[in-house]
Protein backbone atom coordinates (compact mmCIF):
# COMPACT_ATOMS: atom_id res chain seq x y z
CA UNK A 1 0.00 0.00 0.00
CA UNK A 2 1.46 3.38 -1.03
CA UNK A 3 2.04 6.24 1.41
CA UNK A 4 -0.60 8.43 -0.27
CA UNK A 5 -3.20 5.64 -0.03
CA UNK A 6 -2.38 5.14 3.66
CA UNK A 7 -2.70 8.85 4.37
CA UNK A 8 -6.04 9.07 2.54
CA UNK A 9 -7.30 6.07 4.52
CA UNK A 10 -6.38 7.49 7.92
CA UNK A 11 -6.89 11.17 7.11
CA UNK A 12 -9.75 11.29 4.58
CA UNK A 13 -10.87 14.70 3.26
CA UNK A 14 -13.81 16.03 5.26
CA UNK A 15 -15.39 18.15 2.57
CA UNK A 16 -15.28 19.25 -1.05
CA UNK A 17 -15.53 22.95 -0.22
CA UNK A 18 -13.71 25.44 -2.43
CA UNK A 19 -11.04 27.67 -0.90
CA UNK A 20 -13.31 30.71 -1.28
CA UNK A 21 -16.14 29.04 0.63
CA UNK A 22 -13.79 28.02 3.44
CA UNK A 23 -12.50 31.59 3.84
CA UNK A 24 -16.00 33.09 3.78
CA UNK A 25 -17.31 30.64 6.39
CA UNK A 26 -14.33 31.41 8.65
CA UNK A 27 -14.86 35.16 8.20
CA UNK A 28 -18.58 34.83 9.01
CA UNK A 29 -17.78 32.91 12.20
CA UNK A 30 -15.18 35.54 13.18
CA UNK A 31 -17.59 38.45 12.74
CA UNK A 32 -20.49 36.75 14.54
CA UNK A 33 -18.40 35.65 17.52
CA UNK A 34 -16.88 39.15 17.86
CA UNK A 35 -20.38 40.65 18.00
CA UNK A 36 -21.52 38.03 20.51
CA UNK A 37 -18.44 38.66 22.63
CA UNK A 38 -19.15 42.38 22.76
CA UNK A 39 -22.76 41.73 23.76
CA UNK A 40 -21.82 39.19 26.44
CA UNK A 41 -19.23 41.51 27.98
CA UNK A 42 -21.98 44.01 28.75
CA UNK A 43 -23.99 41.40 30.67
CA UNK A 44 -21.68 38.78 32.16
CA UNK A 45 -18.55 39.26 34.22
CA UNK A 46 -15.86 36.81 35.25
CA UNK A 47 -15.62 33.39 33.63
CA UNK A 48 -19.28 33.26 32.62
CA UNK A 49 -18.71 35.46 29.58
CA UNK A 50 -16.00 33.26 28.03
CA UNK A 51 -18.08 30.15 28.78
CA UNK A 52 -21.07 31.52 26.89
CA UNK A 53 -18.77 32.64 24.09
CA UNK A 54 -17.47 29.06 23.80
CA UNK A 55 -21.04 27.78 23.41
CA UNK A 56 -21.75 30.26 20.63
CA UNK A 57 -18.40 29.42 19.02
CA UNK A 58 -19.48 25.79 18.81
CA UNK A 59 -22.74 26.92 17.19
CA UNK A 60 -20.77 28.90 14.61
CA UNK A 61 -19.25 25.65 13.31
CA UNK A 62 -22.70 24.25 12.63
CA UNK A 63 -24.19 27.48 11.24
CA UNK A 64 -21.33 28.45 8.94
CA UNK A 65 -19.63 25.15 8.09
CA UNK A 66 -22.45 22.60 8.08
CA UNK A 67 -25.53 24.68 7.17
CA UNK A 68 -27.17 21.67 5.48
CA UNK A 69 -27.31 19.75 8.76
CA UNK A 70 -30.76 19.49 10.39
CA UNK A 71 -29.10 20.72 13.61
CA UNK A 72 -28.10 23.97 11.89
CA UNK A 73 -31.61 25.12 10.97
CA UNK A 74 -33.18 28.20 12.64
CA UNK A 75 -35.50 26.35 15.01
CA UNK A 76 -32.88 23.87 16.31
CA UNK A 77 -30.42 26.74 16.85
CA UNK A 78 -32.84 29.15 18.53
CA UNK A 79 -34.96 26.54 20.29
CA UNK A 80 -31.95 24.48 21.32
CA UNK A 81 -30.21 27.31 23.16
CA UNK A 82 -33.35 28.80 24.76
CA UNK A 83 -34.98 25.55 25.91
CA UNK A 84 -31.68 24.10 27.14
CA UNK A 85 -30.98 27.40 28.93
CA UNK A 86 -34.42 27.17 30.59
CA UNK A 87 -33.61 23.68 31.84
CA UNK A 88 -30.22 24.84 33.11
CA UNK A 89 -31.60 27.83 35.02
CA UNK A 90 -34.34 25.69 36.57
CA UNK A 91 -31.79 23.09 37.73
CA UNK A 92 -29.58 25.82 39.23
CA UNK A 93 -32.57 27.24 41.12
CA UNK A 94 -33.99 23.95 42.37
CA UNK A 95 -30.98 21.66 42.97
CA UNK A 96 -28.44 22.89 45.53
CA UNK A 97 -25.68 20.40 44.68
CA UNK A 98 -23.78 21.78 41.67
CA UNK A 99 -22.58 18.40 40.39
CA UNK A 100 -26.06 16.88 40.46
CA UNK A 101 -27.60 20.03 39.01
CA UNK A 102 -25.09 19.99 36.13
CA UNK A 103 -25.79 16.34 35.35
CA UNK A 104 -29.56 16.86 35.41
CA UNK A 105 -29.20 19.99 33.26
CA UNK A 106 -27.21 18.15 30.60
CA UNK A 107 -29.58 15.19 30.48
CA UNK A 108 -32.68 17.36 30.67
CA UNK A 109 -31.45 19.62 27.88
CA UNK A 110 -30.97 16.64 25.58
CA UNK A 111 -34.41 15.30 26.50
CA UNK A 112 -36.28 18.54 25.87
CA UNK A 113 -34.42 19.20 22.62
CA UNK A 114 -35.44 15.73 21.46
CA UNK A 115 -39.07 16.26 22.44
CA UNK A 116 -39.30 19.70 20.82
CA UNK A 117 -37.29 18.62 17.76
CA UNK A 118 -34.68 21.33 18.22
CA UNK A 119 -31.55 19.25 18.77
CA UNK A 120 -28.53 21.58 18.75
CA UNK A 121 -25.44 20.17 20.55
CA UNK A 122 -24.03 23.52 21.78
CA UNK A 123 -27.34 24.08 23.57
CA UNK A 124 -26.24 21.57 26.17
CA UNK A 125 -23.29 23.85 26.96
CA UNK A 126 -25.73 26.72 27.55
CA UNK A 127 -27.62 24.53 30.03
CA UNK A 128 -24.39 23.73 31.88
CA UNK A 129 -23.35 27.39 31.94
CA UNK A 130 -26.56 28.26 33.77
CA UNK A 131 -25.46 25.85 36.52
CA UNK A 132 -21.67 26.35 36.72
CA UNK A 133 -21.49 29.99 35.57
CA UNK A 134 -21.09 31.30 39.12
CA UNK A 135 -22.80 34.05 41.08
CA UNK A 136 -23.10 36.37 38.08
CA UNK A 137 -25.32 33.92 36.23
CA UNK A 138 -27.20 32.77 39.31
CA UNK A 139 -28.14 36.36 40.23
CA UNK A 140 -29.69 36.84 36.79
CA UNK A 141 -32.03 33.91 37.29
CA UNK A 142 -34.44 33.47 34.39
CA UNK A 143 -33.35 36.85 33.01
CA UNK A 144 -30.29 34.90 31.83
CA UNK A 145 -32.48 33.52 29.03
CA UNK A 146 -33.28 37.01 27.72
CA UNK A 147 -29.89 38.61 28.14
CA UNK A 148 -27.38 37.41 27.20
CA UNK A 149 -28.70 34.13 25.67
CA UNK A 150 -31.57 35.47 23.52
CA UNK A 151 -29.54 38.53 22.49
CA UNK A 152 -26.58 36.40 21.42
CA UNK A 153 -28.85 33.96 19.63
CA UNK A 154 -30.42 36.84 17.69
CA UNK A 155 -26.99 38.16 16.69
CA UNK A 156 -25.78 34.75 15.55
CA UNK A 157 -29.05 34.06 13.70
CA UNK A 158 -28.84 37.36 11.84
CA UNK A 159 -25.25 36.67 10.77
CA UNK A 160 -26.20 33.13 9.72
CA UNK A 161 -29.13 34.32 7.57
CA UNK A 162 -26.87 36.78 5.76
CA UNK A 163 -24.21 34.11 5.28
CA UNK A 164 -26.72 31.55 3.95
CA UNK A 165 -28.06 34.07 1.45
CA UNK A 166 -24.55 34.98 0.28
CA UNK A 167 -23.63 31.28 -0.07
CA UNK A 168 -26.79 30.64 -2.09
CA UNK A 169 -25.93 33.44 -4.52
CA UNK A 170 -22.36 32.15 -4.87
CA UNK A 171 -23.56 28.62 -5.63
CA UNK A 172 -25.99 29.85 -8.29
CA UNK A 173 -23.19 31.74 -10.04
CA UNK A 174 -20.50 29.07 -9.75
CA UNK A 175 -22.45 25.99 -10.82
CA UNK A 176 -21.10 24.60 -14.05
CA UNK A 177 -24.50 24.03 -15.57
CA UNK A 178 -27.85 25.78 -15.17
CA UNK A 179 -30.28 24.15 -12.81
CA UNK A 180 -32.82 23.96 -15.64
CA UNK A 181 -30.60 21.51 -17.55
CA UNK A 182 -30.62 18.91 -14.79
CA UNK A 183 -32.85 15.99 -15.80
CA UNK A 184 -36.05 16.06 -13.80
CA UNK A 185 -37.79 12.72 -13.32
CA UNK A 186 -41.25 12.42 -11.90
CA UNK A 187 -41.99 10.19 -8.95
CA UNK A 188 -43.40 7.54 -11.24
CA UNK A 189 -40.42 7.37 -13.63
CA UNK A 190 -37.95 4.57 -13.35
CA UNK A 191 -34.45 5.83 -12.50
CA UNK A 192 -32.80 2.90 -14.25
CA UNK A 193 -33.69 4.38 -17.62
CA UNK A 194 -30.54 6.50 -17.32
CA UNK A 195 -26.92 5.37 -16.96
CA UNK A 196 -25.63 4.37 -13.54
CA UNK A 197 -23.56 7.06 -11.88
CA UNK A 198 -20.05 6.27 -10.71
CA UNK A 199 -18.22 7.29 -7.54
CA UNK A 200 -16.50 10.00 -9.58
CA UNK A 201 -19.88 11.35 -10.75
CA UNK A 202 -21.05 11.49 -7.13
CA UNK A 203 -17.81 13.18 -6.05
CA UNK A 204 -18.16 15.85 -8.73
CA UNK A 205 -21.84 16.44 -7.94
CA UNK A 206 -21.04 16.99 -4.25
CA UNK A 207 -18.14 19.27 -5.15
CA UNK A 208 -20.37 21.38 -7.41
CA UNK A 209 -22.72 22.02 -4.47
CA UNK A 210 -19.75 23.68 -2.70
CA UNK A 211 -21.18 23.13 0.77
CA UNK A 212 -20.16 20.92 3.67
CA UNK A 213 -22.32 17.78 3.61
CA UNK A 214 -22.37 15.92 6.90
CA UNK A 215 -22.56 12.54 5.19
CA UNK A 216 -20.03 10.33 3.41
CA UNK A 217 -20.28 9.52 -0.28
CA UNK A 218 -20.62 5.84 0.62
CA UNK A 219 -23.63 6.50 2.87
CA UNK A 220 -25.18 8.85 0.31
CA UNK A 221 -24.93 6.20 -2.39
CA UNK A 222 -26.40 3.61 -0.02
CA UNK A 223 -29.37 5.89 0.68
CA UNK A 224 -29.93 6.33 -3.06
CA UNK A 225 -29.80 2.58 -3.65
CA UNK A 226 -32.23 1.82 -0.83
CA UNK A 227 -34.64 4.55 -1.96
CA UNK A 228 -34.53 3.15 -5.49
CA UNK A 229 -35.31 -0.34 -4.21
CA UNK A 230 -38.26 0.95 -2.18
CA UNK A 231 -39.57 2.90 -5.18
CA UNK A 232 -39.38 -0.21 -7.36
CA UNK A 233 -41.14 -2.28 -4.72
CA UNK A 234 -43.91 0.30 -4.32
CA UNK A 235 -44.43 0.69 -8.05
CA UNK A 236 -44.02 -2.86 -9.30
CA UNK A 237 -45.82 -4.50 -6.41
CA UNK A 238 -45.94 -8.30 -6.62
CA UNK A 239 -45.03 -8.66 -10.28
CA UNK A 240 -42.69 -11.58 -11.04
CA UNK A 241 -40.07 -11.76 -13.76
CA UNK A 242 -42.07 -14.44 -15.58
CA UNK A 243 -44.95 -11.97 -16.04
CA UNK A 244 -42.82 -9.35 -17.77
CA UNK A 245 -39.94 -11.14 -19.51
CA UNK A 246 -39.73 -11.47 -23.29
CA UNK A 247 -40.24 -14.96 -24.65
CA UNK A 248 -39.59 -17.13 -26.51
CA UNK A 249 -36.02 -15.98 -26.18
CA UNK A 250 -33.47 -16.18 -28.99
CA UNK A 251 -30.12 -17.60 -27.91
CA UNK A 252 -26.83 -18.67 -29.48
CA UNK A 253 -24.22 -21.22 -28.52
CA UNK A 254 -20.53 -20.86 -27.82
CA UNK A 255 -19.58 -21.88 -31.34
CA UNK A 256 -22.12 -19.73 -33.22
CA UNK A 257 -20.23 -17.65 -35.78
CA UNK A 258 -20.14 -13.89 -35.27
CA UNK A 259 -21.70 -13.26 -38.67
CA UNK A 260 -24.75 -15.24 -37.61
CA UNK A 261 -24.91 -13.57 -34.20
CA UNK A 262 -24.86 -10.12 -35.82
CA UNK A 263 -27.54 -11.15 -38.30
CA UNK A 264 -29.82 -12.24 -35.44
CA UNK A 265 -29.29 -8.93 -33.65
CA UNK A 266 -30.23 -7.01 -36.78
CA UNK A 267 -33.16 -9.22 -37.74
CA UNK A 268 -34.88 -9.03 -34.35
CA UNK A 269 -33.76 -5.45 -33.59
CA UNK A 270 -32.23 -6.38 -30.24
CA UNK A 271 -28.99 -5.42 -28.53
CA UNK A 272 -28.00 -8.67 -26.85
CA UNK A 273 -28.25 -12.45 -27.04
CA UNK A 274 -27.67 -14.99 -24.26
CA UNK A 275 -25.09 -17.69 -24.92
CA UNK A 276 -26.16 -21.16 -23.76
CA UNK A 277 -24.75 -24.65 -23.70
CA UNK A 278 -26.59 -27.66 -25.11
CA UNK A 279 -28.62 -28.00 -21.89
CA UNK A 280 -29.80 -24.38 -22.25
CA UNK A 281 -27.77 -23.21 -19.26
CA UNK A 282 -26.66 -19.58 -19.63
CA UNK A 283 -22.87 -19.31 -19.89
CA UNK A 284 -22.58 -15.73 -21.14
CA UNK A 285 -24.16 -12.92 -23.14
CA UNK A 286 -23.17 -11.25 -26.41
CA UNK A 287 -24.15 -7.60 -26.86
CA UNK A 288 -23.51 -4.90 -29.40
CA UNK A 289 -21.04 -3.41 -26.92
CA UNK A 290 -19.03 -6.65 -27.04
CA UNK A 291 -18.78 -6.35 -30.81
CA UNK A 292 -17.66 -2.72 -30.59
CA UNK A 293 -15.12 -3.49 -27.86
CA UNK A 294 -13.42 -6.24 -29.85
CA UNK A 295 -13.67 -4.32 -33.13
CA UNK A 296 -11.78 -1.40 -31.56
CA UNK A 297 -8.73 -3.64 -31.31
CA UNK A 298 -8.59 -4.20 -35.07
CA UNK A 299 -6.38 -2.09 -37.36
CA UNK A 300 -8.98 -0.72 -39.80
CA UNK A 301 -9.67 3.02 -39.96
CA UNK A 302 -13.40 3.37 -39.33
CA UNK A 303 -15.62 1.58 -36.84
CA UNK A 304 -17.83 0.28 -39.65
CA UNK A 305 -14.81 -1.31 -41.36
CA UNK A 306 -13.60 -2.84 -38.10
CA UNK A 307 -17.04 -4.29 -37.34
CA UNK A 308 -17.36 -5.70 -40.84
CA UNK A 309 -13.93 -7.34 -40.55
CA UNK A 310 -14.77 -8.76 -37.11
CA UNK A 311 -18.02 -10.32 -38.37
CA UNK A 312 -16.54 -11.73 -41.55
CA UNK A 313 -15.62 -15.42 -41.38
CA UNK A 314 -11.92 -16.17 -41.74
CA UNK A 315 -11.31 -18.79 -44.45
CA UNK A 316 -7.77 -19.56 -43.35
CA UNK A 317 -6.86 -22.26 -40.83
CA UNK A 318 -5.57 -19.63 -38.40
CA UNK A 319 -7.24 -16.37 -37.39
CA UNK A 320 -5.96 -13.23 -35.69
CA UNK A 321 -9.41 -12.23 -34.44
CA UNK A 322 -12.42 -13.75 -32.62
CA UNK A 323 -14.59 -15.96 -34.78
CA UNK A 324 -17.42 -17.25 -32.57
CA UNK A 325 -19.77 -15.95 -29.89
CA UNK A 326 -17.94 -17.60 -27.03
CA UNK A 327 -14.78 -15.63 -27.82
CA UNK A 328 -16.39 -12.20 -27.34
CA UNK A 329 -19.21 -12.94 -24.88
CA UNK A 330 -19.34 -11.33 -21.44
CA UNK A 331 -19.08 -13.78 -18.58
CA UNK A 332 -20.05 -14.51 -15.90
CA UNK A 333 -23.51 -13.19 -16.63
CA UNK A 334 -26.10 -11.94 -14.15
CA UNK A 335 -29.36 -13.93 -14.29
CA UNK A 336 -32.76 -13.72 -12.61
CA UNK A 337 -35.17 -16.43 -11.50
CA UNK A 338 -38.52 -16.55 -13.25
CA UNK A 339 -40.35 -16.48 -9.88
CA UNK A 340 -38.18 -13.65 -8.50
CA UNK A 341 -39.97 -10.35 -7.67
CA UNK A 342 -39.41 -7.86 -10.46
CA UNK A 343 -38.67 -5.11 -7.94
CA UNK A 344 -35.56 -7.00 -6.79
CA UNK A 345 -34.23 -7.36 -10.31
CA UNK A 346 -35.05 -3.85 -11.56
CA UNK A 347 -32.37 -2.21 -9.44
CA UNK A 348 -29.68 -4.48 -10.93
CA UNK A 349 -29.90 -2.71 -14.28
CA UNK A 350 -28.67 0.54 -12.76
CA UNK A 351 -26.31 -1.02 -10.22
CA UNK A 352 -24.46 -3.00 -12.92
CA UNK A 353 -25.02 -0.61 -15.85
CA UNK A 354 -26.52 -3.36 -18.04
CA UNK A 355 -29.43 -3.61 -20.46
CA UNK A 356 -30.27 -7.34 -20.51
CA UNK A 357 -30.79 -9.95 -17.79
CA UNK A 358 -31.47 -13.57 -18.86
CA UNK A 359 -34.23 -15.29 -16.88
CA UNK A 360 -33.80 -18.92 -15.81
CA UNK A 361 -36.04 -21.54 -14.22
CA UNK A 362 -35.44 -23.66 -11.13
CA UNK A 363 -33.03 -25.85 -13.13
CA UNK A 364 -31.01 -22.82 -14.28
CA UNK A 365 -32.25 -23.24 -17.86
CA UNK A 366 -32.96 -20.18 -20.00
CA UNK A 367 -36.68 -19.37 -20.23
CA UNK A 368 -36.77 -15.65 -21.10
CA UNK A 369 -35.00 -12.32 -21.34
CA UNK A 370 -35.61 -9.20 -19.26
CA UNK A 371 -34.64 -5.77 -20.59
CA UNK A 372 -34.87 -2.23 -19.30
CA UNK A 373 -37.69 -1.59 -21.73
CA UNK A 374 -39.65 -4.52 -20.27
CA UNK A 375 -39.37 -3.11 -16.75
CA UNK A 376 -40.18 0.44 -17.86
CA UNK A 377 -43.28 -0.85 -19.64
CA UNK A 378 -44.29 -2.68 -16.46
CA UNK A 379 -43.83 0.54 -14.48
CA UNK A 380 -46.01 2.49 -16.93
CA UNK A 381 -48.66 -0.23 -16.83
CA UNK A 382 -48.67 -0.25 -13.02
CA UNK A 383 -49.00 3.53 -12.99
CA UNK A 384 -51.97 3.45 -15.40
CA UNK A 385 -53.76 0.87 -13.24
CA UNK A 386 -53.47 2.96 -10.07
CA UNK A 387 -56.77 4.63 -9.11
CA UNK A 388 -56.78 8.37 -9.65
CA UNK A 389 -57.56 10.63 -6.72
CA UNK A 390 -60.91 12.30 -7.13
Amino acid sequence: MSLSTTLQRWFPPQSDLSGKSILISAAAALVSVVLVGLASRQTLQGIAGPFLLASMGASSVLLFVVPSSPMSRPWPFVGGHLTAGLVGVSCAQLIPDVAIAAAVAAGGAILIMHLLRCMHPPGSATALLAVVGGDTVHRLGYQFLLSPVAVNVAIMMGCALLYWRLSQLMQQRSRRRPLETVIQRGEEKWLASGPAFSDEDLHRAMAEMDTFLDISRKDLKEIYTRAEQLAHGRQLGRLRCSEVMSQPVIAVEFGTELEEVWALLEKHDIRGLPVVDRARHVIGIVTVSDFVHHADQLPHETLAERLAHLRRRTTRLESDKPEVAGQIMTQPVLTAREDQPLSEVAQQFTANNIHHIPVVDAKDKLVGMLTREDVMAACDCATDKKPQNS
